[in-house]
């Protein structure tokens, strides 16, 4: 069997082997929700071939992540399949381990994976960082529409493609998000990837102020042409806190919503706290997906400015090695962590190990089950 990097002219095979795997005849194909997958271009994915056939895919992207000042350089992985008469020999695990060779020598930090089996946990891939999830249901939306009517002053109306513009500014705008230009956020918005694996689709909103433009914007994975077992959910959003929380409410009512998932990352404290003020319930949850951290120095270097902005510490990494490394605070005080403890330390802002570097502040990420879900 040979492993190697999918060329562009065997992407289509791809794209046939994902569908058998995931799709019905209910769902578009993998290659249209997954275009920076499946579209030509220089790809980065890889495949087992045997006999020239492709029978193991692992989808590999790579993505600018900004975190304040800083960007970090990171890897996804999604669409991982296997041919039915090819599993139980490892292919996924090797594929996996030329992704993470792949991105090490291509300078990334992290490797984001929409998933969280065995085959990723015992590569030690792990959940990570703090969300506040959510559940707005009809009460729960007049309370918030009721609390952002007096501040907020926008018209609510549904997005045109005019918008396309002032919904990239309103994005790039965002503290913590993937880097996305005008061209390619519009093709992640039609593409639905995230929604079209539960049979929702797209829905989005944006907010005009009074003095006209729009500055705010919310996408919702909504109902659509074929039943669904899953929760409709606000899958992106950007702009004003209050604003954001006026097209959640809006969008409750607009598109006769039950509830409304609405996964609110540690770093949003505005939003989190306007729709607690509302009464609107809520559960901890970690983020979607797992990490890998490539390397937990390369990691600091490349989140330095934020960092520093944050006015946190930049702590020198030991040699990592698969089980952990050691993490030190300039001028004494330095903690050994295994592998999972690294990953809380770096995320999460409630880590049991940041009592052991005083002044370290986490790292703000944002979903995984965004726009740009792989």
């Amino acid at each position: 069997m040979e492993f190697r990097l999918v060329r562009n002219e065997e992407l289509q095979q791809a794209v046939h082997l994902a569908d058998s795997i995931f799709r019905d005849a209910e769902q578009s194909s993998m290659g249209t929700a997954f275009p920076l997958i499946f579209s030509p271009g220089q790809s980065h994915s890889y495949g087992a071939f045997a006999d020239g056939k492709l029978v193991s895919f692992m989808g590999f992207v790579p993505f600018v992540l900004r975190v304040g000042a800083a960007r970090l350089n990171v890897f996804s992985v999604g669409s991982v399949c296997t041919d039915p008469d090819y599993r139980g020999q490892g292919t996924a695990g090797r594929l996996l381990e030329l992704c993470k060779r792949h991105a090490d020598q291509a300078g990334a930090s992290l490797i984001f994976v929409s998933g969280d089996r065995s085959l990723y946990t015992r590569a030690h891939c792990y959940h990570f960082g703090r969300t506040e999830r959510f559940t707005l249901d009809a009460a729960g939306a007049a309370r918030l529409r009721a609390r952002t009517a007096a501040h907020s002053g926008r018209e609510i109306r549904p997005y045109a493609p005019q918008d396309a513009f002032a919904l990239h500014a309103a994005a790039d705008a965002r503290e913590v998000a993937f880097a996305h230009s005008v061209t390619e956020l519009q093709r992640l918005l039609g593409a639905q990837a995230h929604a079209s694996c539960a049979k929702l689709a797209h829905e989005a909103l944006v907010a005009a102020p009074a003095g006209g433009g729009v500055d705010s914007f919310a996408v919702i994975e909504a109902p659509g042409r074929y039943h669904s077992k899953r929760h409709p959910a606000a899958v992106e959003w950007g702009g004003p806190a209050e604003a954001v929380a006026a097209l959640l409410a809006d969008a409750v009512e607009r598109f006769n919503l039950a509830e409304l998932t609405v996964a609110v990352g540690w770093h949003e404290r505005e939003l989190a706290l306007l729709l607690r003020e509302a009464g609107v319930p809520s559960a901890p949850a970690a983020n979607s997906g797992t990490v890998f951290v490539v390397s937990a120095a390369r990691l600091l270097e490349q989140a330095a400015p934020y960092l520093r902005a944050a006015g946190g510490i930049i702590p020198a990494v030991g040699e990592q090695q698969e089980d952990g490394c050691t993490v030190a605070a300039e001028g004494g005080g330095s903690v050994r962590l295994s592998a999972g403890e690294l990953v809380s330390l770096l995320f999460d802002p409630s880590s049991e190990q940041a009592a052991s570097l005083p002044g370290w502040t986490a790292i703000p990420l944002p979903s995984l089950s965004g726009l740009s879900y792989t």
